[in-house]
């Protein structure tokens, strides 16, 4: 027996208004086949992106393992040196270029997408070659008569440029929606880097130049792995200024604030190499890498965060916008909450198992740094959110809170209270900076709380944001 298209919605209409008439639905099966293979694609997505995170925390927090093994922690201390110079690049790479890329980037399509990266693109080639020239000249610089952080200055170089390009290819892969292509320049990465210093270990050749050597090969092969994989691109030179301005536009607070937030993440460390020496920088950075193997949720945040709730905002509005920063900030505070209780519980009997006797002394800073991750994802949500919006001078205003108190505070604790006023410094400017992000969202109607909605002509219209 067969039904058209018509007699069947007629026919199940009357079975809702029938309920003794039980009709078997001969396209249910089909129909749920389908949704349900719609939703494995939606998911495959995410899987794999939150998979590649999970491998690249795992990766780094293996290395850290390695090399403060190998080197021992003053050794250590200085590579911590060199990697704070790349930090500082990859904040300001972060603010410049990557994050306007994934909140803009995402609201494009089709050629205008192409010729939108192709930009992106040359703006990411100069800044390489700016930033790993401006690493050089300072780590020769700071070096003097320090030779083993002399010879760390090409190689510190060489690691800069090729690991801002690989994380920058990383970023663009997601915007693009290819994350299997992450997770494939991630693995080549990883495996060559651990393989390399693995084995400099063992034949007794490792030193912090010839690390870093093994880390920039490691990202460079990635790297060309990944250009194989970015297209495709499009060149329009008449696009040049139009892209190039609206980038700045969102990056001019934001390549401000990676800046002030290097200094309020990092100047606890510059701090405590100059007045503690680098066996404590390495100590503490150490203990620091048993919250960077969360990272893997930080950076998934980073990734997925922007692009949805910029596709929320673009598609719903405010209220979508809502919807997205309610659950991603539902899931920062989860999170953040079980870390503070597993770190609390099990975090100094993990830095003992990992790195011996030389920690033993500052076992207890794991305790207090767990407090500062609840922060720090809960800023990055909100901050996702006024990228989303385009509006970038809070984050920044943040920053420059916190950061400022940062600055101003940390010597004279640090010099009063030793490592302990350095971590409280740390913690309270993380608070500061939230306190200050929290209050200037409260002033973004149906931000953070549902904006109110009056009826007009049949319709619903929500408050626009200021």
């Amino acid at each position: 027996m067969t039904f058209s298209a018509g007699k069947m919605g007629g026919y199940f209409g009357r079975a809702r208004r029938e309920p003794g008439h039980a009709v078997a639905d001969q396209r249910r099966p089909g129909k749920l086949s389908e949704t349900m293979r719609a939703r494995l694609l939606a998911m495959r997505d995410p899987a794999l992106s939150f998979t590649d995170q999970v491998l690249s925390s795992a990766c780094n927090f293996l290395t850290t393992i390695l090399l403060a093994r190998a080197l021992g922690l003053e050794a250590f201390g200085i590579y911590t040196m060199v990697w704070l110079a790349l930090y500082l690049a990859m904040s300001l790479q972060l603010g410049l270029i990557v994050s306007p890329m994934m909140s803009i980037g995402t609201k494009e399509e089709g050629a205008e997408a192409e010729a939108y990266y192709t930009i992106v693109f040359v703006h990411q080639a100069g800044y390489v070659v700016v930033a790993s020239g401006a690493i050089f000249a300072a780590l020769t610089f700071v070096a003097g008569t320090d030779s083993t952080l002399a010879e760390a200055a090409l190689p510190g170089a060489m690691a800069a440029a090729s690991y801002l390009t690989q994380d920058f290819l990383r970023r663009y892969l997601f915007a693009r929606r290819r994350p299997a292509g992450i997770l494939l320049i991630d693995v080549i990465n990883q495996a060559l880097k651990l393989g390399a210093l693995a084995a400099l270990w063992q034949a007794g050749m490792i030193g912090v130049a010839t690390a870093l050597w093994a880390v920039a090969g490691a990202a460079a092969v990635s790297t060309l792995c990944g250009l194989s994989m970015s297209g495709p691109l499009l060149w329009r030179r008449q696009v040049l200024a139009s892209v190039t301005r609206r980038q700045w536009r969102s990056a001019r607070w934001l390549v401000l604030t990676g800046s002030v937030q290097w200094a309020l993440s990092y100047s606890g460390l510059l701090v405590t190499a100059g007045l503690f020496g680098p066996k404590v920088l390495g100590a503490l950075r150490a203990a620091q890498s048993l919250l960077a193997v969360l990272n893997v949720v930080r950076e998934a945040l980073e990734n997925i965060v922007p692009p949805l709730a910029g596709k929320a905002f673009a598609e719903r509005g405010m209220p979508g916008l809502h919807r997205a920063l309610r659950r991603a900030m539902l899931f920062a505070g989860l999170v953040g909450g079980a870390t503070v209780l597993g770190l609390g519980l099990f975090g100094p009997w993990l830095l003992h198992r990992l790195y011996g006797g030389e920690i033993l002394e500052f076992d207890w800073v794991i305790i207090w740094y767990a407090f500062a991750f609840p922060m720090a994802l809960t800023s990055l949500v909100l901050g996702c959110a006024f990228r989303a919006l385009e509006r970038t001078r809070p984050v920044f205003v943040a920053s420059l809170v916190g950061g400022c108190f940062n600055l101003l505070a940390v010597y004279p604790a640090a010099t009063a209270f030793g490592v302990a006023g350095l971590i409280a410094v740390t913690l309270l400017s993380e608070l500061a900076a939230l306190v200050v992000l929290v209050m200037l969202a409260l002033r973004v109607p149906g931000l953070l709380a549902s904006a109110p909605a009056a009826p007009l002509g049949g319709r619903m219209t929500t408050a626009p944001a200021p």
